[in-house]
């Protein structure tokens, strides 16, 4: 399970949120060294903040990804926008095929959009295992849980939103950024990410150079869904140690 616990921050319009899914896909290291990358990819992808820590195996996503909204309030125009536009960035980060569809059937992701009070009990109805207890969020404004199958491939998720709490707070662009970023396989929050939408005491809200590194790096096809945390690492030093030559 996934969530955002911040709650302050700047309010940044949607032209600014465009721009991003026009940024070139040029190799970069985040601004940060090999080993700190290596780091901060193994925080956030091979622990989470809610539960126990699972198997430590890449989980990713290699089927289509196909996305529901169940708008149950708010303003499902611009809710449906902001999520093109972050699905878009997407799909350049990781080279999923990535998109919308209308028939639930279809959905392997599904977004809820539903006041706070009402959201764990409709996200519930999506869900084999149901959220019992709301104190298993710890506080998160929004939250996302995703499964994967026996070879550790990602298979579906869900999310949910508060749609009059996160606008009221301004976060609802870095709601729909940081969860739908999360169920593609990088779980967890960390303060010793920085600068970065995973950190909870940031001030990014939107994915900062580093985060994009981060998740081509988890989609770059050396490293296979299910392959261990150790053998991975090395992967992902090796891929960074080569674009410094």
């Amino acid at each position: 399970m996934t969530g955002r616990k911040r709650v302050a921050g700047q309010r940044r319009g949607l032209r600014w949120l465009l721009l991003v899914s026009a940024m070139v896909m040029a190799p970069a290291l985040g601004g940060q060294s090999v080993d700190r990358l290596v780091t901060n990819f193994d925080l956030i992808v091979f622990h989470t903040e809610f539960g126990p820590t699972p198997e430590p195996r890449v989980r990713k996503w290699t089927s289509p990804v196909r996305v529901y909204i169940d708008s149950r309030a708010g303003d499902a125009r611009t809710q449906r926008e902001l999520t093109a536009t972050h699905m878009l960035l997407l799909q350049k980060l990781t080279t999923l095929d990535i998109g919308y569809t209308q028939n639930l059937a279809e959905a392997n992701i599904v977004i809820v959009f539903e006041r706070q009070n009402r959201l764990i009990q409709t996200v519930n109805q999506y869900l084999a295992e149901p959220i019992r207890d709301e104190k298993a969020l710890h506080g998160s404004l929004c939250f996302g849980v995703y499964a994967a199958n026996g070879d550790f491939q990602i298979t579906k998720a869900v999310i949910g939103i508060p749609s009059d709490a996160a606008p009221s707070f301004g976060k609802l662009p870095a709601c729909i950024i940081e969860e739908l970023t999360q169920v593609m396989g990088l779980p967890n929050d960390s303060d010793q990410v920085y600068p970065s939408i995973f950190n909870d005491h940031s001030s990014d809200d939107f994915l900062t150079e580093q985060d994009e590194t981060l998740i081509r790096l988890l989609y770059d096809p050396r490293l296979v869904p299910g392959m261990d945390r150790t053998t991975a690492l090395d992967k992902v030093r090796a891929i960074l140690s080569a674009k410094q030559e």
